[in-house]
């Protein structure tokens, strides 16, 4: 039985406490794979396809045990008897709150048993995707670039500015 490390989520769009994440979970396990996926929850959330999302995430400097993969890629890839370990990431007690849903959510749509929370860093602890997508809203270049690398900045904004 092989063990799969996995970084889910729909990263949209990935930042730097995203990055610092992974980065600490592939010090700790080794090789991880993170999984750019839909949350049907977050629908209307979901500026960026999973295609979309892997792309962003390779505009990033991520060290070499770190992978990125769509959910569709990984599916087809994930063998059987493959134990997969969830990694998932904690900034206050309302992500706790969140990933007790989404435990049940990946127990009973893929079988994911397994979890490993990380505690992130305390300079990440307002990043999130949806401050990156008001930045972008506002037009907000200077909070954007504290959040995101150029390339997702630009991207982000691009896409934005389509919907207007």
């Amino acid at each position: 039985m092989k063990k799969i490390y996995i970084y889910p989520g729909t990263f949209c769009p990935p930042h730097y406490g995203h990055i610092a994440l992974a980065n600490r979970a592939a010090k700790a396990f080794g090789e991880i794979l993170v999984v750019c996926s839909v949350n049907p929850v977050k629908e209307e959330k979901n500026t960026f396809t999973p295609e979309e999302c892997k792309g962003l995430w390779q505009t990033y400097d991520l060290g070499k045990n770190i992978k990125v993969a769509t959910l569709e890629e990984f599916l087809k890839k994930r063998g059987e008897k493959d134990m997969v370990v969830m990694i998932r990431g904690i900034r206050d007690n309302n992500d706790i709150i969140y990933e007790n849903a989404v435990m049940i959510y990946n127990r009973d749509h893929y079988g994911v048993n397994h979890y490993h929370y990380i505690i992130g860093d305390k300079e990440f602890e307002k990043f999130s995707s949806t401050a990156v997508r008001e930045a972008a809203k506002g037009g907000d270049r200077e909070k954007l670039n504290k959040l995101v690398n150029p390339q997702v900045a630009a991207q982000t904004l691009a896409k934005y500015a389509r919907r207007s």
